[in-house]
């Protein structure tokens, strides 16, 4: 009877594993054809994801895509932010009409979009409440906020108190926020806050070592001046702690070099477009491959021991089975409160040697029911 029940629960384990790995070598075929860090394609629509297939990190407008469409984005090794505009409206936005009587000016060089009064409660609520609520219920991993540029436009202080309610207002939700921009807001609120925490977690500065001249429609190089300004701008921001992207325009391979070398020194991330639709695919001289994680793997504390309780029992296969089949949940970067751990995984991982599979489950099992003496597998 006792050899009946280990065959059954090893037989039903295997199964269970033979699935989950089906699964997963679909999604890593997928992944393995990411080559680069980061790439903006604002002006994409879902029939343009073959543009994006190649970038680790994308940035898109969520308003044109359906939950279905992000979640493949994402199941296929993708990190997904979405476009929201803070300080301005478009006028091919459905909401456009809404909030005309809020409108303080033309958006110069974009005549088809204005900006608007943030510091009007109406505005807040919809910005907050309505659509970032409804971009980021379509699974989104962070918002890509545009024109904070609005305070440096209309220097007022409610001004810079509606960016910053509608700021903190994103940041409730736990999501991943980055600034496009922003300088004189941000320069401005950390020096009175100290910390940037409660409003971002990552700059996106563009044009640094690029410029458009608007008048001629051509890319340029920008000013020693300039190139210095936003410099020190991304500094600030790292210096407390935030990521920082640079959004280039250009095709100059001299300038491209550039960007490249300064993003290596200081650990950025970059992306130059070769045009300013940021529709059309990318081009591969202005996108940063793909930066492999080089970091000492942990060592085991003790082999089995997958969620760090200090014995191997069946609740280890249990979060290691759980971790691979709902990482969103489990994974090391799970929302439950006992998602698996880095030392966690490291534990988990024996037999093979080759990172935590549903082969160290089954293991687990076997080890559990005396079928194999010891663990790590030898």
């Amino acid at each position: 009877m006792k050899n009946n029940i280990i065959t059954g629960i090893v037989m039903a384990i295997a199964m269970c594993s033979a699935a989950l790995t089906s699964n997963f070598s679909i999604l890593k075929a997928e992944a393995a054809d990411i080559k680069y860090e980061y790439g903006v394609f604002l002006g994409a629509d879902p029939e343009d994801v073959s543009d994006m297939e190649s970038y680790k990190k994308i940035v898109i407008d969520a308003q044109y895509f359906d939950k279905e469409e992000i979640t493949r984005l994402k199941d296929s090794g993708h990190t997904v932010y979405s476009y929201i505009n803070l300080g301005s409206v478009e006028e091919f936005r459905s909401y456009f009409k809404n909030y005309e009587d809020y409108f303080l000016g033309v958006y110069e060089n974009w005549e088809d979009e204005r900006w608007v009064d943030v510091s009007q409660k109406e505005w807040q609520k919809f910005i907050v409440d309505d659509l970032a609520k409804k971009i980021l219920d379509k699974g989104v991993d962070g918002l890509f906020v545009d024109n904070c540029d609005v305070y440096y436009n209309f220097k007022k202080t409610e001004i810079f108190n509606g960016v910053t309610e509608i700021l903190k207002g994103f940041k409730k939700y736990g999501t991943y926020v980055i600034i496009n921009g922003g300088d004189t807001y941000v320069t401005e609120y950390a020096k009175k806050n100290k910390s940037l925490d409660a409003v971002m977690d990552a700059v996106n500065q563009e044009s640094v070592f690029s410029a458009i001249d608007w008048d001629h429609d051509t890319f340029t190089k920008n000013s020693d001046e300039d190139r210095e300004y936003f410099q020190d701008y991304c500094k600030l921001v790292a210096d407390y702690g935030k990521d920082v992207y640079l959004l280039e325009y250009t095709k100059d391979s001299k300038v491209i070099d550039s960007i490249k070398k300064y993003c290596k020194e200081k650990g950025y991330t970059y992306y130059a477009s070769s045009t300013l639709d940021l529709k059309t695919p990318g081009q591969e001289a202005g996108s940063q491959p793909l930066i492999k994680n080089e970091e000492t793997p942990k060592k085991q504390t003790l082999a089995g021991d997958a969620n760090m309780d200090g014995t191997v029992d069946l609740s280890d296969a249990v979060l290691i089975m759980q971790s691979l089949a709902n990482p969103d949940k489990y994974g090391l970067n799970g929302i439950d409160e006992n998602h698996i751990t880095e030392q966690g995984t490291a534990n988990a991982d024996v037999e093979g040697g080759d990172g935590m599979t549903v082969n160290d489950a089954l293991a687990i099992q076997k080890y559990l029911l005396e079928l194999i003496p010891s663990l790590p597998v030898k």
